[in-house]
């Protein structure tokens, strides 16, 4: 099993679920760049005013296997405006300046291995991140970035899946440093069928190998999806709604319908 950092320790993911403890928080999802960097910034500001628990910050790229269509669209547009990965990493360290939320950034190994592992993990630890998803990233593969991350004091989240085997969760949940993100169903970010298996059963056996928050993504649209998910874990990952609503009118509104909407979503989580 990997050894935990004692920097890992002064994360802001540990305390701010230790705060919500008996709680369902919300983590909205956000494409950096879309439908720009100044307007993800806003768009920063509006979920925390709303009272999410966290905020996942995707970093845009080409050739994503777990996001939606959605999400894609939303990448595809800030990649048109050259964001990458430094881009996301100055947006966060500008958000940083001025707030204590949380903030989960998620990307691929690509864009990681191109900038090199370790430059990486320094640079979102400068900027404040306190998590990173590298969601197609198995443990066992590139120990240098997984090593360089917890050498940075970030924590690490990984996926698991309905069809994850009773033989690997402790696999993964022993790398899992932070939360558990637990998929609520097969497939793709945003609407749509997968296999769901049983979400209870998941989450019995997650936590019978993990003390760690859990929290639920895939699929979670609506402020109904997120009351089904109250007091049973502890909190909800909505992601290709919020890029639905920036979607709309990317140019008019986008602030305010994004922050109404994670305020029906925290509502409905309470």
């Amino acid at each position: 099993m990997s050894r935990v950092p004692e920097a890992s320790r002064a994360s802001r993911i540990g305390p701010a679920f230790a705060a919500r403890r008996g709680t369902t928080g919300l983590i909205p999802y956000l494409t950096a760049g879309f439908p720009s960097l100044e307007r993800t910034l806003d768009l920063l500001r509006a979920v925390e005013r709303a009272g999410a628990l966290a905020v996942e910050v995707g970093v845009p790229f080409s050739d994503p296997i777990a996001d939606g269509p959605d999400i894609q669209r939303a990448s595809e547009w800030a990649l048109r405006q050259g964001v990458g990965i430094e881009n996301v990493l100055d947006l966060v360290a500008r958000f940083r300046r001025e707030s204590s939320l949380p903030v989960v950034v998620m990307t691929y190994s690509n864009p990681v291995v191109r900038m090199g592992a370790k430059p990486f993990a320094e640079r979102a630890r400068d900027a404040g991140v306190d998590a990173v998803i590298l969601s197609d990233l198995p443990p066992e593969e590139l120990p240098e970035a997984w090593r360089a991350l917890d050498d940075a004091g970030l924590d690490t989240v990984l996926l698991v899946a309905p069809t994850t085997s009773a033989e690997r969760l402790p696999v993964l949940l022993a790398r899992c440093r932070g939360f558990v993100y637990c998929l609520a169903r097969t497939g793709v970010t945003g609407s749509g069928a997968g296999y769901a298996g049983s979400l209870d059963d998941r989450l019995a056996a997650v936590r019978a190998h993990t003390k760690l928050p859990i929290a639920v993504g895939f699929g979670i649209s609506t402020a109904a999806d997120a009351a089904a998910l109250r007091g049973r874990v502890d909190a909800a990952v909505v992601g290709a709604a919020f890029m639905r609503l920036v979607q709309q009118d990317p140019e008019r509104g986008v602030v305010e319908r994004t922050g109404a909407f994670a305020g029906e979503l925290v509502a409905a989580l309470r």
